[in-house]
């Protein structure tokens, strides 16, 4: 029996240097090679998988809508897409499960239920043991950086320069001018002009969700 299906898309950065094309591409064509249906368009978002739940609009709406719509399954390219931070993504996973709703991970190549429909005994181990991993990774690399900023820090004022001096900050002319932006977004602005959804318009702009919000407040739209 063909099971509807959903498809969530998540990358870290919040600008447009990366892409859920990617993600959204390969899961497209394993839904068709598992004979499933797919009933909406890809909910994707650009945001750091350590956010709240609460924080990720997309993920908030996906799940909502694979609950009133009685969807069977949402497919994820890897666990954390779905997040980074262990108790959020249990937190999605019970969401799941209290809703009767599977989720299957392409790159674990695991799902909540098990073929015969039972819950996956295995998930939430083996969900708990890559995301502390994940969490002690990103303390680690932010400890990293930290340390070599205070170490870059000190040494500036040993030799007496500012922080600009030193390399902090934004080299000058890397904030984009109002005007710049006007003409850079210009299609952008003009969607949102026309009562365009924040998520249509990134659509139908091919800009991250993150940039028309920014637009939308900076322009007060």
């Amino acid at each position: 029996m063909n099971k509807t299906s959903l498809i969530y898309g998540r990358v870290s950065s919040e600008n447009d240097r990366q892409s859920t094309d990617r993600q959204t591409y390969s899961l497209t064509n394993l839904i068709k090679a598992n004979g499933d249906i797919l009933v909406h368009e890809p909910f994707t978002e650009h945001i750091s998988g350590a956010k709240a739940n609460s924080e990720r609009a997309a993920l908030i709406e996906c799940l909502n809508y694979a609950k009133t719509n009685k969807v069977d399954i949402i497919y994820f390219s890897s666990v954390d897409r779905m997040g980074r931070a262990i108790w959020q993504v249990l937190e999605s996973i019970k969401f799941c499960l209290d809703n009767h709703i599977n989720c299957y991970f392409q790159k674990e190549q695991m799902g909540l239920y098990l073929e015969d429909g039972s819950e996956n005994p295995f998930l939430a181990i083996f969900i708990s043991v890559i995301s502390t991993c994940a969490s002690i990774e990103r303390d680690s690399i932010k400890f990293r950086l930290n340390d070599a900023r205070a170490k870059k820090i000190a040494e500036a004022k040993a030799s007496g320069l500012t922080l600009a001096q030193a390399g902090f900050g934004r080299p000058s002319g890397a904030v984009k001018s109002r005007e710049k932006k006007e003409t850079e977004y210009a299609k952008v602005l003009k969607s949102l002009k026309q009562g365009k959804s924040i998520r249509d318009t990134a659509k139908l702009c091919d800009v991250s969700v993150s940039t028309v919000k920014r637009l939308k407040k900076e322009f007060g739209l």
